[in-house]
């Protein structure tokens, strides 16, 4: 029973890890900048498109993960090396979502925002889902835990600072490779990025809205996901 347990559990964080990923891969269409911490891959991806986006993503999670070595040294325990598998599995899961959605072409504003609001949805619901299977977990929430056992701050406080540090640092890589803050879009007034009137936005109104609705979502979408995984008797 404890085996079958197990295996349900992963399960179900799988299909969140995917839902998570169709969330990246929505907000990538969209056009009107990705969440914060899909920002780097993104821009890399820009920089050297023929390395995908989920390689990068894996690639950045490395390096979140070599963060937390030097943050928690001993600490680190070999457990968390499953988070090596993790990002290789969501790396394949965000290429294949934009493979999926690769005939999806939002031309109005008001489509573009749309898909912002979805990919922030399924966002939510996917994290959910992780949370409520205790399984698999990414490179960048094991970061902003570490982050927060080293400092004593809440999880919730350090994920805003690590989400804003990582924004300034795809900013800044946008700017060497693009020499625009925002991605590789060029753009003459606020209202290109805001609007998204050029594409290769990496950094702009869809940044914003990822970074604050899915964690707001979750306060509701997450009672309702225990309540259904353990009415189901999927998750006991």
């Amino acid at each position: 029973m404890e085996s079958k347990n197990i295996i349900i559990r992963y399960l179900v964080a799988t299909l969140g890890l995917f839902l998570v990923a169709l969330g990246v891969a929505l907000s990538i269409k969209a056009n009107l900048g990705t969440a914060p911490l899909s920002c780097p891959a993104y821009v890399l991806n820009l920089e050297y498109p023929s390395v995908s986006v989920g390689t990068f993503i894996f690639i950045v999670n490395m390096v979140y993960m070599i963060v937390q070595i030097l943050l928690l040294r001993s600490d680190f325990k070999a457990s968390h090396l499953m988070q090596i598998v993790a990002s290789i599995l969501f790396g394949y899961m965000v290429d294949a979502c934009l493979w999926m959605l690769s005939s999806l072409s939002a031309i109005s504003f008001l489509y573009k925002f749309l898909l912002i609001l979805l990919a922030s949805l399924v966002t939510a619901v996917g994290v959910s889902l992780e949370v409520k299977s205790n399984a698999w977990m990414l490179s960048a929430e094991m970061t902003v835990s570490a982050l927060s056992t080293v400092t004593g701050k809440r999880f919730d406080t350090m994920k805003i600072v690590m989400d804003c540090s990582i924004v300034v640092i795809s900013a800044l890589l946008a700017m060497i490779f693009f020499q625009n803050p925002f991605g590789m879009a060029a753009f003459t007034n606020p209202g290109d990025i805001i609007l998204a009137r050029q594409e290769g936005i990496v950094i702009g109104l869809g940044t914003v809205i990822l970074a604050f609705l899915p964690g707001f979502l979750l306060r509701f979408i997450q009672p309702l996901t225990d309540r259904f995984l353990e009415t189901a008797h999927i998750l006991k």
